[in-house]
């Protein structure tokens, strides 16, 4: 397949999967809900007036496709104020759920990019060394302490022993790097890094269980082939492949990094999320988790472009269906 057919496939994909996103979306906020005006109002002690806002706002009194229309074209275009009543700024106007998800982006990736990469190289030399071993009940026990220490229950730990009675590291809040708060009290490269070690610690986990078991399985690929050409050929297609796998894991470490907000109050799109939930901002939700989406589908594509440039070999597709052969 040529690298430019590649491209345009998976450029397909990619769309294919934000429209799936933003259908499902809208399904879920607009189609199964009752009364979407109300919801987004605050639910049975809505007024009368923001039930007319509302709804003018977001043309609910129009038919479900052109109510779908409107809802793309807000999502393009980013026009029409929150309709929630969850504060007011300039004008009387609410604020923007689309910049308060994409001020949430930076905090939700300076946590899941460097968690996954510390998985990854953890999970490097563990599964290198594993391959060496023989003893298989080995392989199964990082599964089980993965799935046995969920990052609510270690994140929690950590807190307690690490940052709370031994006072060694910071266990919440965030900081900025670039534009911290005055009134904050932290910024900065140091002060950002430091109170990033035990949440990116707690996400790293599982990943790195996961890894460990899959980066053993190509190392014993690699060692089975006795041609040392061969086998510097197999061990930088496996690290192509491995490095595809951690970058397509990034939309579900995004998703399990909503635990991990919580637990040590970090500001990122899971917080968001958990906000809007609470606060029935029905807007922030939609904000938070199409742009948690839109950001995993964009890693997602541009590593599988660039592993399809670097190897020719991997620019393979599987097909949906297929005919059998004829016998």
């Amino acid at each position: 397949m040529s690298f430019r057919r590649f491209f345009l496939v998976r450029l397909a994909w990619a769309l294919i999967g934000v429209w799936i996103a933003v259908t499902l979306v809208f399904g879920l906020f607009y189609v199964a809900v009752e009364d979407p005006a109300r919801e987004a109002c605050g639910g049975a002690q809505a007024s009368p007036a923001c039930l007319e806002l509302v709804r003018e706002q977001l043309h609910l009194d129009a038919p479900l496709p052109e109510q779908y229309a409107h809802f793309v074209w807000r999502l393009i275009v980013d026009q029409t104020p929150a309709p929630a009543g969850i504060g007011l700024g300039e004008e009387g106007r609410g604020p923007d759920a689309g910049e308060l998800a994409l001020h949430a982006v930076p905090a939700t990736l300076s946590v899941v990019i460097p968690a996954l990469l510390l998985a990854a190289g953890v999970a490097g030399l563990a599964g290198i060394a594993l391959s060496r071993v023989r003893w298989r009940r080995m392989f199964d026990f990082p599964i089980y302490v993965a799935f046995g220490l969920s990052p609510i229950v270690l994140g929690f730990w950590l807190s307690y022993y690490l940052g709370a009675r031994w006072h060694g590291l910071p266990i919440a809040n965030y900081c900025d790097v670039f534009s911290p708060a005055k009134d904050s009290g932290c910024g900065g490269a140091i002060d950002w890094a430091t109170h990033l070690i035990l949440p990116v610690i707690t996400l790293s986990l599982y990943f790195a269980a996961i890894y460990t078991r899959v980066v053993r399985a190509l190392a014993r690929d690699v060692r089975s082939e006795e041609q040392p050409e061969e086998q510097r050929k197999r061990r930088r297609r496996s690290t192509l492949l491995f490095t595809r796998g951690v970058a397509r894991d990034l939309g579900f470490a995004i998703g399990l990094a909503v635990f991990v907000e919580a637990v040590f109050q970090i500001p990122g799109l899971g917080q968001l999320i958990l906000y809007g939930v609470a606060a029935q901002a029905n807007d922030l939700v939609q904000a938070a988790v199409l742009c948690a989406t839109f950001v995993a589908i964009a890693v997602h594509f541009v590593a599988d472009v660039v592993l399809g440039a670097l190897d020719p070999d991997l620019r393979w597709e599987k097909p949906v269906a297929r005919r059998p052969r004829p016998a």
